[in-house]
């Protein structure tokens, strides 16, 4: 644990004392609370930014012949099953085609048995040569047209009967709607999307990973995500897929992690922060997470207090993962420095402070 002096509640900001020569101002000075960089050892780890999705994408759902939607049942954020009706079209037509289509595969039915029977009997006098070759053959050819046109009338009234059973969409797996594109009375035409179904458990969320860290990350190791949508929730997931070849424009390498989400918090689209845990342990430098403030430019920086001049004064640093609440210093600390943990937002380069230790002598 670092050991850190207790902010006041009050901060003194130094003002332009200089250009007024005031004696008073110039003894003013920050209070603040300070502390050491520590050394700890842990898994090597590679923090980086995704999106979460939906594994294998969102499906889009369509119809397989147009229509008038009827009734449309679901609509975006609601859960579905596999098998669930989303929408109906009017069918009425439909029904009517199917009809049409049994009664002529049930003509051709007739058609064919009564071509059968003949045949039957023109074989019986062509075995007993009462009935020349050429009769027979036409008599055998009527018998195969008359099967085929009922083998072509069953395939008519299947057709009707799968053109019927497609007016009516269910979902082809479970998850929620994400997208509904259709409202009832509204015409469709086959193929036209008119839901999209993101499942949700698990998701997956998709990383770069840099070109001098891609080394570390393996199939199969674990990792931490954390949701600035959902903050103080950390959550576990797996490395699922690392891609062999990179990006050209982003030279990173597209990963995905793995993520159980039983209670459907995290949602399609947020931006998640990932650290992925590596095999081998490193000895680094960490601070509090606090210690660290930002720039203009959004650079990370420290304040290094100096005791000797009673100032402190800005330091680049290169952070890494979170480890709890502290976070890895990369490049930029020595490890001896003596830090600002509190106060350190009302700073500026060079400003006088003392640390609240310090005044209680």
């Amino acid at each position: 644990m670092f050991r850190t002096a207790i902010v006041p509640a009050s901060l003194f900001l130094l003002t332009a004392c200089s250009h007024t020569g005031n004696p008073q101002a110039e003894r003013a000075s920050a209070s603040i609370a300070v502390a050491q960089p520590r050394k700890v050892q842990d898994f090597e780890r590679v923090a980086v930014s995704g999106t979460i999705s939906s594994p294998g994408a969102s499906s889009m759902v369509a119809f397989l012949v147009p229509g008038r939607a009827l009734q449309v049942f679901p609509r975006e954020g609601e859960p579905v099953k596999q098998g669930q009706v989303l929408a109906a079209l009017d069918s009425v037509n439909l029904t009517h085609a199917l009809e049409a289509a049994h009664a002529q595969a049930e003509a051709a039915r007739a058609g064919a048995q009564r071509a059968e029977e003949e045949f039957r009997r023109m074989q019986q006098l062509f075995d007993s040569q009462s009935l020349a070759p050429n009769d027979f053959a036409k008599f055998k050819a009527a018998f195969e047209a008359a099967h085929q046109q009922f083998q072509q009338a069953l395939a008519g009234e299947g057709i009707a009967k799968k053109n019927l059973a497609d007016a009516r969409l269910v979902a082809p797996l479970g998850g929620y709607i994400a997208r509904r594109m259709l409202e009832p009375g509204v015409m469709v035409g086959a193929g036209q999307p008119v839901f999209e179904i993101a499942t949700l458990d698990p998701i997956e969320v998709n990383v770069g990973i840099p070109e001098t860290d891609i080394r570390l990350v393996k199939v199969g190791q674990s990792a931490t995500v954390t949701v600035p949508a959902l903050p103080g929730r950390a959550f576990k997931g797996t490395v699922k897929v690392v891609n062999i070849s990179a990006d050209p424009a982003t030279r990173t390498y597209m990963t995905r992690i793995a993520v159980p989400n039983p209670t459907r918090d995290l949602k399609v689209g947020m931006v998640a922060e990932v650290s992925i845990t590596g095999t081998q342990r490193l000895d680094m430098t960490v601070v509090p997470a606090e210690t660290i403030v930002r720039d203009p430019q959004g650079a990370t920086l420290v304040f290094q207090y100096f005791p000797e001049q009673k100032r402190v004064f800005s330091k680049r640093v290169e952070v890494g993962v979170l480890l709890g609440r502290d976070i890895q210093i990369r490049s930029g600390l020595k490890g001896d420095e003596t830090l600002v943990v509190a106060g350190q937002h009302a700073l500026r380069n060079g400003m006088q402070a003392a640390p609240a230790a310090a005044e209680r002598r």
